[in-house]
């Protein structure tokens, strides 16, 4: 499933600092991702492991002093699996034709 997360966090008005928070916990995880202006996408297979990522963002960020964090999260759960470059390819593929 693709699944996009956005964490803001309720310190200041830069976000950067705790993205890469994120970022650093997906690397570890071994999940692929792509940042992206309003948000990080990502590529898992089952809904636990979302659950597992949430629970990490939170761990970590609180540890860093955050007392509030905002999450957005849309999912894409298809029975045919696709990836984050075959969904942008297919809408290219139509623009481009």
């Amino acid at each position: 499933m693709i699944v996009e997360i956005s964490v803001i966090s309720f310190t200041s008005e830069s976000q950067s600092e705790y993205v890469a928070e994120v970022l650093k916990i997906l690397k570890e995880k071994g999940i692929k991702f792509e940042l992206n202006p309003m948000g990080t996408v990502i590529e898992i297979e089952k809904f636990y492991i979302l659950s597992e990522i949430l629970e990490d963002v939170v761990e970590r960020l609180e540890k860093k002093g955050v007392p509030r964090i905002y999450f957005n999260i849309k999912i894409d759960w298809r029975k045919k699996k696709g990836s984050m470059e075959e969904k942008v390819k297919s809408v290219l593929e139509k623009i481009n034709s």
